[in-house]
Order: C-alpha cells, then structure tokens, then sequence
C-alpha cells in the first residue's frame, strides 16, 4: 500500500462506470480522508479539493472537490472534462464518514464501499482498488 491514495476516473470497462475510484491506500490515509469529510458534515468547511488537502495522486489529471450543499447532487463533472465535483448535504457527508470508519483500523480488511450512488458518476472506495 502507498503513503497516498490514488484518485481515477473510470468512463467504461465495468457495469458500474463511469466512476471515480479513491484506492491504493492505508489505514492512516484513509483517516485522514473521514476528517476532511467529517468537516465536511460539521459546516467547519464547505469544501474540500482532496489533492490539496491530502496525498493524492492524481491518475490521468482526474481532480475531485468535496463540497457542502443544500442537497445531494452527487459526483458531477466541471467544465474540465477531468475535474469533478461530489455535492452532498452535511448529512450525507456524516453517512459518508461512518462508511469510510472502518478502512481507518490499522490491518482493516480489503473489499470495497460506494461512497455515494446520488448522480450517473459513482464514488468508489476501495484499498486494492478492486470491486
């Protein structure tokens, strides 16, 4: 496993696409990713542009901001056709967090989660990058 996590948008090759995967990481990477969301589900922030606010690296360019909204609108994408968007309410957010918990215990199992379904663009976490 790496220091970092990695972040990729997948357009085709599985029934599940397109979606943006956050894999290839550990136990302390992953807790740092539930602290930028748990302020996200806390109002301290309003956004999150994970390369700035964490070790990532960026597959093909793909970039990912975490926002705060009003509503649930999901991973859309920016007018860069790389550049992405995931839109939750706080609430969401703090379900997010709890999904990621358990991929912050150290020797946590592989194995996947959905972080979010809400739009056409799926969110992905997933240590081995499998699912």
């Amino acid at each position: 496993m790496s220091l970092t996590m990695r972040l990729e948008y997948l357009a085709d090759g599985s029934l599940d696409c397109p979606l943006i995967r956050l894999y290839d990481f550990d136990a302390a990477a992953a807790t740092r990713l539930r602290r930028l969301v748990t302020s996200l589900s806390d109002g301290s922030v309003g956004r999150v542009v994970l390369d700035e606010r964490q070790k990532i690296t960026l597959v093909d360019g793909c970039k990912l901001a975490l926002v705060g909204g009003a509503s649930d609108h999901g991973v859309v994408r920016m007018a860069a056709s790389n550049q992405f968007e995931c839109v939750l309410t706080p609430a969401s957010w703090a379900n997010v967090a709890e999904i990621i918990e358990p991929f912050c215990e150290p020797g946590a199992p592989n194995g996947f989660q959905w972080l979010d379904e809400t739009s056409d663009i799926s969110l992905l976490l997933s240590p081995d990058g499998l699912w």
